[in-house]
C-alpha cells in the first residue's frame, strides 16, 4: 500500500502499512481488500489535510482527541472489514488490528511516496476512545438514550456546545429496535455487538461529563460525537454482516451510527417508576403443577455462601465472552472464584469455590441488586450504567431438582445456562422470565418488584432451563441447547430432563419506602425495568456430585 503525507511546518501522520502484513490475499477476496486499502489510503489524507488546517485549534491533546484518535477509530473498523473479506474465504489473518494506530513525525512532501522505513509504527499514545472524526453527519431519526430519551433530538448542524454538557446528555438512535427477527445462528455475535453499542454510548456520555471547558465551539462533535458516530457505525456494519451471513443483510442500519445531544436526566430519576412496584399481599396466589405419576421429586441443595468475598464485575462470560464489560451491568458471583469475561473451561475447572464441597466449582451469577435514593449518583467503580448502593442477598439458595414427569439424567459438564433476558424491556417479553416475591408470601409471584410488609423480606427466584438437547455445551443463541419444559412439566420432543437449578435470592436490608426503593442492574438502554432480572450459571461439577444429585432427585430424597 502507498501511504501519502501531507506537509504540516515539519509533522505529517504516518502509518503502519497494512498491505504488507497481508497474507496472499484469495481472488475472491481481491476487490474488497483492494477497496478497504484505498480508504485507508483516503482516512490518511483526510487526517493529514485536517492536520494542516487546524494550526492553533484546541488544547495541548487536541491533535490525538481531534485527529489521531478518530483516524484510529476508522483505520480500525476498516482493517476488521479486511480480516473478515479474508476470513469468508480463506483464514482470517490475526494481528492486524495492531495497525490501526498511526502517529506523528516528519512530513514527507505531498507527492512523495515514503518507502517502508519511513512508515511509522504504532505508539501507545495513539490508543483512541473518545476521540474525534468529521462533522457531516446526518440529522438522526427518532432516538433513545442511555438512560433512553424520552423524544426526538436535533442536533446543532454546528456541532457547537451551546449547554453546560453536565446539563446535557448523547442520545442514540435504538439499534435493537429495528432489527427483525435475529436468526438463531447470528444471534450471539448480534448481541455481543449491541453491548459493544451500549458500552460506545456509556463511554462517551463519560466523556461528555468529565470534558466541560475543554476546547472550542466544535470540541463535543469533534471529540465525543464525530468519533461515536464512527464506533457505531463499525458496530452496526457488524451486526448486518453477522445477520447477512445465515439470511438477508438488513438494509438502512447505517443511518444509525449518528447520535446527538440532548438535554440530560437526572440519573437519580432515570430508570423504574412506581408503576413498576406493587405490594405483594395485591398479588394473586399462583397455581402450581402437579407433579405426575412418574416425577422426579428429589431436591439437592448446594451451599455456596452470599458473595461475601465481593466477587463482582460487568463481565457475562456466556453471553459476551472475552469482551470485557460486555454485560453492561453488575454482576455478583458465588461459586467459582474465578470467572470474568476471559475465564475457559479449563480455568474454571482449575479454580477454587465458595461452595462447600470442592466438587462444586460451578460459576453461579445475578444481577447486582442496588437500594435507590433521592441523592443517588452513578454507580462508582466500573459500572456507571446504574444507580444506588449495592447490597448483598442474605441468603442464596441453589437447589437443584426434578421434573414434574419424568425422572432426570445426568447433565454434561460446562453446561451453559441462562434464565432471563438483560434487555427485555427492549427485546420483548419471549425470553422474559422475573419473578420475584416476598417471605411469607412465597405462593404469590410476580414479575414486578414486590413491596413486602413489615417482618417480610424480597425474594428473586430463577429458574433455569432444564431440558437438555443431549449433545451441545451451549449454542447460537445460548438457548437452544437447553430449554424450558412446557406447562406440564414435560421436556419437548428431542430434549431430555435434567436437573432443574432454582437460585433463590433473599434480601433483609431493602427499604419498602418511597417511589422506587430498589432496583437491579441492567444495561443503560433498560432502565432498570423489573422485566429485565435474570441470571446465569456454568456447571462445573465433578461426575461423582452430578451423579449424586441424579441419586437424590430421582429418589425422591430432599439431599
Amino acid at each position: 500500500m502507498d501511504v501519502y503525507l501531507s506537509t504540516v511546518a515539519t509533522e505529517g501522520i504516518a502509518c503502519p502499512n497494512v498491505a504488507d502484513k497481508l497474507p496472499d490475499v484469495p481472488a475472491a477476496a481481491k476487490a474488497e481488500v483492494d477497496r478497504n486499502l484505498a480508504q485507508l489510503d483516503k482516512q490518511l489524507q483526510e487526517a493529514n489535510d485536517r492536520l494542516a488546517t487546524s494550526a492553533g485549534e484546541g488544547g495541548s491533546n487536541f491533535v490525538q482527541n481531534a485527529i489521531l484518535g478518530p483516524l484510529a477509530d476508522k483505520r480500525a473498523a476498516t482493517i476488521d472489514r479486511i480480516s473478515i473479506a479474508i476470513g469468508r474465504v480463506a483464514e482470517r489473518p490475526t494481528g492486524l488490528d495492531e495497525l490501526a494506530t498511526c502517529s506523528l513525525g516528519d512530513a514527507a512532501a505531498p507527492s512523495q511516496k515514503p518507502t517502508p522505513s519511513q512508515e511509522a509504527t504504532p505508539t501507545d499514545q495513539a490508543t483512541p476512545t473518545d476521540q474525534a472524526t468529521s462533522s457531516d453527519q446526518a440529522t438522526p431519526p427518532e432516538q433513545t438514550t442511555a438512560p433512553p430519551a424520552t423524544g426526538s433530538a436535533t442536533p446543532d448542524p454546528s456541532g457547537s456546545q451551546t449547554a453546560d454538557p453536565a446539563a446535557q446528555t448523547i442520545v442514540c438512535p435504538n439499534v435493537a429496535d429495528k432489527l427483525a427477527d435475529v436468526p438463531a445462528a447470528a444471534k450471539a455475535e448480534v448481541d455481543r455487538n449491541l453491548a459493544q453499542l451500549d458500552k460506545q454510548l456509556q463511554e462517551a456520555n463519560d466523556r461528555l461529563a468529565t470534558s466541560a471547558g475543554e476546547g472550542g465551539s466544535n470540541f463535543v462533535q469533534n471529540a465525543i460525537l464525530g468519533p461515536l458516530a464512527d464506533k457505531r457505525a463499525a458496530t452496526i456494519d457488524r451486526i448486518s454482516i453477522a445477520i447477512g451471513r445465515v439470511a438477508e443483510r438488513p438494509t438502512g442500519l447505517d443511518e444509525l451510527a449518528t447520535c446527538s445531544l440532548d438535554d440530560a436526566q437526572n440519573s437519580a430519576d432515570a430508570g423504574p417508576t412506581a408503576d413498576d412496584y406493587v405490594d405483594i399481599r395485591d398479588v394473586p396466589k399462583a397455581e402450581q403443577p402437579e407433579a405426575g405419576e412418574n416425577a422426579s421429586t428429589g431436591t439437592y441443595a448446594s451451599r455456596c455462601g452470599t458473595n461475601r468475598d465481593g466477587h463482582s464485575n460487568t463481565d457475562n462470560l456466556i453471553l459476551a465472552p472475552g469482551m470485557s464489560d460486555g454485560a453492561q451491568l453488575r454482576q455478583d458471583y458465588v461459586g467459582n472464584m474465578s470467572t470474568d469475561a476471559f475465564s475457559t473451561n479449563e480455568s474454571l475447572a482449575a479454580a477454587d469455590t465458595t461452595c462447600r464441597t470442592s466438587d462444586d466449582r460451578s460459576a453461579y451469577f445475578w444481577p447486582t441488586l442496588r437500594v435507590r435514593g433521592s441523592d443517588d449518583e452513578s454507580a462508582a467503580g466500573d459500572d456507571t450504567n446504574n444507580v444506588g448502593t449495592p447490597v448483598q442477598p442474605t441468603s442464596v439458595k441453589l437447589e437443584y431438582r426434578g421434573n414434574l414427569t419424568s425422572e432426570v439424567t445426568a447433565a454434561p459438564r460446562f453446561l451453559r445456562m441462562i434464565s432471563g433476558d438483560a434487555r427485555a424491556a427492549s427485546n420483548g417479553a419471549e425470553n422474559a422470565r422475573p419473578t420475584f416475591t416476598c417471605t411469607g408470601f412465597t405462593d404469590r409471584l410476580t414479575d414486578k418488584y414486590p413491596i413486602c410488609p413489615s417482618g417480610s423480606d424480597l425474594v428473586r427466584v430463577f429458574d433455569m432451563p432444564s431440558c437438555w438437547d443431549g449433545q451441545n455445551l451451549d449454542s447460537a443463541d445460548h438457548r437452544t441447547h437447553l430449554v424450558f419444559p412446557d406447562e406440564t412439566g414435560a421436556c419437548p420432543s428431542g430434549t431430555e430432563a435434567v436437573p432443574q437449578l432454582r437460585m433463590t435470592l433473599t434480601y433483609d436490608d431493602v427499604p419498602t419506602s418511597g417511589d422506587v426503593p430498589f432496583a437491579v442492574d441492567g444495561p443503560a438502554s433498560e432502565q432498570n425495568d423489573p422485566s429485565t432480572d435474570h441470571a446465569g450459571a456454568i456447571g462445573v461439577m465433578s461426575h461423582r456430585l452430578m451423579n449424586t444429585i441424579v441419586r437424590c432427585v430421582n429418589s425422591g430424597k430432599n439431599c
